[in-house]
């Protein structure tokens, strides 16, 4: 009786605690994937026609997308150019391919705000980065290894691991390179480091919160390892992300 009786307190003591991790995992995708896109480019001679070069995301009214700086070609408009594309998940399961036009970019964070051609589509909700903490448990949607199995959207859970300075002073002047300079030319700012291993097809994607499915960060990979993890070829189970109150100062210099 008495065993019966501890068994049954603790399993009370861990309701009282509140829900398992990653309870609302689940239903946080179903909100938060209609709103994530394909960002590449399209040119009628290629071979397939529709190049991948990054994951972004819909925010504000559905027209405006997001995504890394780096995934952006570097020149588009010209014969000689592919053009920059955002396919967006139609109702029925398709792609649809729309035009887009590159708003604003902000260079020392590897950032970028386009709007898109067409009908808007399901923007997600920008949380407050500056209440994450080290600890929280987050995830992130993109389109890992491109299109070799397909463009669908693929979820990975994400520990905040650290929240930590982007760009840091390197040792010598050799070693010093352009990002690294003009990240503290234009000052530091806070990242997130994750305990997760994200891919080239990450890269412009959100991280979530996994309960809410609100935005706190953009996946991010070169600008990173440029600054931070430059001594390091490949460096394993290490992400950082954005934090999404960058996110949120681009969109409202466009409303």
């Amino acid at each position: 009786m008495r065993r019966l009786l501890l068994a049954l307190g603790l399993s009370m003591v861990g309701l009282m605690l509140g829900r398992p991790v990653w309870a609302g995992l689940a239903d946080a995708v179903i909100r938060v994937k209609p709103s994530v896109v394909l960002i590449g480019t399209f040119r009628s001679t290629d071979t397939p026609r529709f190049q991948l070069r990054g994951a972004g995301f819909l925010v504000a009214n559905g027209e405006l997308a997001v995504t890394n700086a780096h995934v952006l070609p570097a020149e588009t408009g010209s014969a000689e150019f592919a053009s920059l594309v955002v396919q967006v998940r139609a109702a029925q399961g398709e792609w649809q391919t729309r035009s887009a036009t590159v708003l604003e970019i902000d260079v020392a964070r590897d950032l970028a705000l386009m709007r898109i051609a067409g009908v808007p589509g399901p923007a997600m909700k920008i949380g407050d980065s500056r209440r994450v903490r080290e600890g929280d448990n987050l995830a992130f949607m993109g389109f890992p290894i491109g299109g070799t199995l397909g463009f669908s959207h693929v979820t990975h859970r994400a520990t905040v691991s650290s929240i930590t300075s982007a760009a840091l002073p390197s040792p010598s002047a050799e070693r010093l390179k352009e990002q690294a300079i003009r990240g503290l030319r234009n000052g530091t700012y806070d990242i997130f480091q994750l305990d997760a291993t994200a891919y080239p097809g990450n890269s412009g994607g959100p991280l979530f919160d996994p309960d809410s499915g609100e935005l706190v960060g953009v996946m991010n990979m070169v600008l990173i390892k440029n600054t931070r993890e430059s001594a390091l070829s490949q460096p394993s189970g290490i992400s950082y992300a954005i934090p999404s109150r960058y996110v949120q100062e681009l969109v409202d210099r466009h409303r």
